[in-house]
């Protein structure tokens, strides 16, 4: 039987990695292939004061960040960790506190195994509150305006060994999991995913939190971003100077401070992210 790896980061919230462990462990994916867990622990303060065993699964490892890094880089650490110390056949990276169902495991494995390609969870309901779904949605065409790039999906997903290797030993993974994903994975597949309702803990996704996270992505994408939105300027100047010239002052000149700032903050979030 093919091999599969999981790849969950945690901070602190080890009561949501039990339920989602154990509800993984009653869908009995292990009768169609083995089934091993890495968590990282990213930095918590809070201690696993047990020890965990499933029948589904293999193995169960946690290693630990000497330092709280974020869960972007904790995912990136993973994988690196993974390529080096382990033999896999795919790797499924997966939240531990219930947003990423556990249903559609089973559902990536089946098409990872089918495709043998990088199947992606793409996002067609979310569970959060009708503004913050909205806000979801604006980062959503935002990006697709600055990048060209429709990405639906997060850090949900399986891929194959070597495509999690190219990731290993590809520095964006720092940055953006899911932007260097779509950068980089040419060949990739998907199943339609629900956002789930997290277990335990509130989420930690807030309105600046989620500006950062789509900055990130686009990030990825800094030099192609450039072109585009001097290329909108460009037509916005182009627009205004031939119907509305006396509006230059008031509407051209903003969103070339505005378009001037979001392009050095591209930058600046990728440089400090990449290492």
């Amino acid at each position: 039987m093919q091999s599969f790896q999981i790849l969950i980061p945690v901070y602190n919230d080890w009561n949501s990695l039990l339920i989602l462990l154990d509800k993984i462990n009653k869908l009995e994916i292990n009768k169609i292939c083995n089934l091993n867990v890495l968590i990282v622990d990213d930095a918590s303060t809070e201690n696993l004061n047990q020890k965990i065993t499933f029948l589904s699964f293999n193995s169960i490892e946690i290693i630990k960040n000497k330092k709280n890094i974020g869960h972007g880089k904790s995912i990136a650490y993973g994988i690196k960790y993974l390529t080096n110390k382990k033999n896999f056949d795919y790797l499924i990276v997966m939240d531990g506190d219930g947003e990423d169902r556990p249903e559609e495991v089973k559902e990536l494995i089946l098409k990872s195994l089918k495709t043998n390609k990088t199947v992606t969870a793409n996002r067609i309901k979310r569970s959060e509150r009708i503004l913050f779904r909205f806000l979801y949605q604006c980062h959503i065409v935002l990006t697709y305006i600055i990048t060209g790039r429709l990405i639906r999906f997060g850090n949900y997903m399986c891929m194959p060994n070597n495509q999690a290797k190219l990731l290993a030993n590809n520095i964006n993974t720092n940055v953006s999991f899911s932007g260097t994903v779509e950068k980089f994975i040419k060949n990739k597949d998907s199943i339609p995913s629900i956002r789930g309702l997290r277990y335990k803990q509130p989420t930690k996704m807030s309105l600046l939190k989620l500006i950062r996270h789509s900055l990130l992505i686009i990030s990825i994408f800094k030099i192609e971003a450039t072109f585009r939105i001097l290329a909108i300027l460009f037509l916005i100047n182009f627009i205004i100077t031939k119907f509305a010239p006396q509006l230059f002052v008031f509407i051209f000149f903003p969103l070339f401070i505005i378009s001037a700032m979001l392009i050095l903050s591209l930058f600046y979030l990728y440089q400090k992210n990449i290492t």
